[in-house]
């Protein structure tokens, strides 16, 4: 199975990761992995921290802004 270059980046992100919803465009940053998949080993969901206060999101709801 191939998995896509943005799929791999979202597998274990480090606390403190700059990350960006995909549902609203709300933007965080990773406080840590909140559950991972069956496996042990890559990250299911993130508690995130926006400006609205604390929230869970999905690896498959957020994606990495690009880094200049």
């Amino acid at each position: 199975m191939k998995t896509t270059p943005a799929t791999n980046a979202n597998r274990n992100l480090k606390p403190g990761t700059m990350v960006v919803s995909k549902v609203d465009g709300e933007p965080g940053k990773v406080v840590r992995i909140c559950t991972y998949r069956r496996n042990g080993c890559q990250a299911w969901s993130y508690l995130v921290d926006t400006q609205a206060g604390r929230e869970i999101w999905h690896r498959g709801d957020l994606f990495l802004p690009a880094q200049a």
